[in-house]
Parts: structure tokens; C-alpha cells; sequence
């Protein structure tokens, strides 16, 4: 590391060498800060592209096992509504046999009423005592006869009604789940297309997001390469300038004061350091601190060590930044001595 006065690290720095090493540190200095925000940017894309995949591939999924419950419903109503129907057409068997049965009685009760009227009619006609007796038996018989028949068709007539409306439900419980039964299908078939869309959607993302993660090992890469600019960038100027580079700092021995070195600030850095630190300011660092108490530089001998620690405790216990306590317990806002 050179040893250099104030003067001359001010005429090195003004220097074309200084001033293009400058331009290309700047140059390095904004690449790797665009390359590393395009790697961070392209890199939580890619991330995120990943999640949205897995939740459009499980809301996928999701949607295709609901479309099988919807199918399932849709062939329960459906085997609901050909049982009713099956069961309807049974009961239309009985019932027209029972009609046939009704039918049949009514003719039989028709006759039977005819017959009562005709021994009614006979008997009232008169004849002798013995003939009347005949007569009056016969109409009791054919009033039994009747009663019976009228009984035993109101009973069928009653089935035969009963059947009916058994019929009549089952058709009506089997269209009911007909209906059912096929909207289920189409929601069905509804839902089996979202899923399907999802699923596409799902690849979609799956493809945007290892596109990403390639762009971001690209992006991985260029930085890398800025990185190793920057570094080399550094190295050179250890050798062309004689300086020992830092991370934010180059600091060249202080010739008239060996217990401190002069370190130029590598860009703006207005709350990290006890001053507000300029790119390219000039600053005097002491061997013990460094840059963890600044003072701008000057001419001559730098503080010395009495005087920078009670500077530097001035400048974490003191009411605000760049004061310091005098003697009396006053405060002063110059940092520099005069």
C-alpha cells in the first residue's frame, strides 16, 4: 500500500487512469446491481409461477373428483328413475288386471240387478200362497247375491284405484329423478371441463416457471460474471494505483502520520457511517477503527489517538450525530478540530 500526501491522492484521483478505472467501476458496479435485482425478480417469479402450478394442479384435482361425484349422483338418480319406472310398469300389469277384474264384476252386478228386478217384479205380480213363498226366497237369494257382488266390486274397484295412483307416483318419482339424474350428467361434464382446464393451466405454469428458473440461471450467471468484473476491477486497482481495496473503500497510507490511512469512498453512503459519506470523498481512518469513525481528511497529521477516541465516544453518546461534548458538558456541532 503507498504512502501519499493529501495533495497528491487528490492529484491520482483527478489522473485519465483514475478517471476510466472510475467510469468502468461504475459501469461494474451498476451491472451487478441490475443483474442481481433481474436474478432476485426472475428467480421469485419462478417460485411463484411453481406454487400457482401446484394450486392450479390441485384445484385440477379437486375439480375431477368432484365431476366423478357428480357423474356418480347423476348414475344413482338415473338408476333411481329406471327402478320407479320398472316398478310403474309392474304395477300397470296388476292394475289392468285388476280392471279386467272390476270389469267383470260390474257385468255380474249388472246381472245380479237385473235379476233382482225381475223376482221383485214377479212377486209383485201376486200368484198363489204357496208360489209367493217360492218367490220371496228367490228375492232374498238374489238380494244376498247382490249385496255380495256390490260389496266385492267396491272392494276391487277400490284396488284397482289404489293401483293407479300407486302407478301414477311411481311414473311421477321416475321423471323426478330422470331430471335430476341428467343434470347431474352435465354438471358433470361441466366440472370435467374446468378440470381439464385446469390441468392445461397447471402444464402452462409448470412451462412458465422452469422457463423462469432457466432465465434466472442465466441471470445467476451474468452476475457471477459482473461479480468477478467487479473483483478484478479492484485487483487492478491495487495494482495501478497502489491502493488496498475494500469492499465500499481504498485506502492508501497517510505519509505524514503513520497510525492513519486515507479512504475514498466507493459510492454514497449517506446513514451507514458517523458523516454522510460522498462517492470519491477523501477520508482520514485511524489504524484501531477504520472506517467506523471518519474524519475528513486534512493536510498535516491526523487525530491522534487520545484525541479520535474521545471523538468517537462523543460520537455514540452525544445528542445527535456529528456532536460532541466540550469540557464544561456543552455540546458542539463541529466535528472537525480547529
Amino acid at each position: 500500500m503507498r504512502s501519499l500526501r493529501l495533495g497528491e491522492l487528490r492529484e491520482l484521483l483527478e489522473s485519465s487512469a483514475f478517471a476510466a478505472w472510475w467510469t468502468d467501476w461504475q459501469r461494474a458496479v451498476s451491472t451487478v446491481r441490475d443483474a442481481r435485482a433481474r436474478h432476485e425478480d426472475l428467480l421469485s417469479h419462478s417460485e411463484l409461477m411453481t406454487v400457482r402450478s401446484e394450486l392450479a394442479q390441485r384445484a385440477a384435482v379437486d375439480a375431477f373428483s368432484r365431476s366423478g361425484e357428480a357423474e356418480d349422483e347423476g348414475t344413482r338418480f338415473t338408476a333411481e328413475s329406471q327402478e320407479q319406472e320398472n316398478r310403474a310398469l309392474a304395477l300397470l300389469g296388476e292394475y289392468e288386471e285388476q280392471r279386467f277384474r272390476t270389469s267383470d264384476l260390474w257385468v255380474r252386478l249388472g246381472g245380479a240387478e237385473k235379476v233382482l228386478e225381475e223376482r221383485r217384479e214377479a212377486l209383485g205380480r201376486g200368484g198363489p200362497a204357496k208360489a209367493r213363498g217360492q218367490l220371496e226366497a228367490a228375492v232374498r237369494d238374489a238380494e244376498r247375491s247382490h249385496q255380495a257382488l256390490v260389496a266385492e266390486y267396491g272392494a276391487a274397484d277400490r284396488k284397482r284405484t289404489r293401483l293407479w295412483e300407486d302407478v301414477e307416483a311411481a311414473w311421477a318419482v321416475s321423471f323426478e329423478r330422470s331430471l335430476v339424474g341428467a343434470e347431474h350428467g352435465v354438471l358433470a361434464r361441466r366440472i370435467r371441463r374446468e378440470a381439464e382446464r385446469l390441468f392445461e393451466e397447471a402444464e402452462e405454469r409448470r412451462t412458465r416457471a422452469k422457463q423462469l428458473a432457466a432465465d434466472a440461471d442465466t441471470a445467476a450467471r451474468e452476475l457471477r460474471a459482473a461479480t468477478e468484473l467487479e473483483r478484478a476491477l479492484l485487483s487492478a486497482a491495487r495494482e495501478k494505483f497502489g491502493c488496498v481495496p475494500g469492499p465500499s473503500y481504498l485506502y492508501w497510507r497517510h505519509r505524514d502520520d503513520k497510525r492513519s490511512a486515507f479512504a475514498v469512498a466507493l459510492g454514497d453512503d449517506p446513514d451507514g457511517a458517523n458523516l454522510d459519506v460522498k462517492a470519491l470523498g477523501v477520508y482520514t481512518v485511524s489504524r484501531q477503527r477504520g472506517v467506523s469513525f471518519l474524519e475528513p481528511a486534512r493536510d498535516g497529521l491526523g487525530v491522534t489517538a487520545e484525541e479520535g477516541d474521545r471523538r468517537f465516544e462523543e460520537y455514540f453518546l452525544g445528542p445527535r450525530k456529528g456532536a460532541r461534548r466540550d469540557q464544561e458538558g456543552g455540546t458542539s456541532s463541529d466535528p472537525t478540530p480547529r
